[in-house]
């Protein structure tokens, strides 16, 4: 799989990690949604970066890595 298209994946997650422990918190329940989504997203963007040639993404490239990945997906 394209490891551009898993970082963005991976970014996705994490803030949703924090909407359901936010979610949890508020119900007073487990967060093992937030948990879940926590690892799974720390998991994609560790890969990622660790994987990338060259030594990891630059951050600040991230807006025109993410108009090109979703283009290249829109276009199929």
């Amino acid at each position: 799989m394209d490891r551009d298209l898993l970082l963005l994946v991976g970014l996705v997650f994490l803030p949703l990690a924090f909407v359901a422990l936010v979610s949890a918190w508020a119900d007073r329940r487990r967060p093992w949604a937030a948990l879940i989504l926590l690892v799974i997203g720390g998991a994609l963007v560790g890969w990622a970066q660790t994987t990338h040639p060259g030594g990891g993404y630059d951050w600040r490239t991230l807006p025109d890595l993410a108009a090109q990945t979703i283009g290249r997906y829109w276009r199929r």
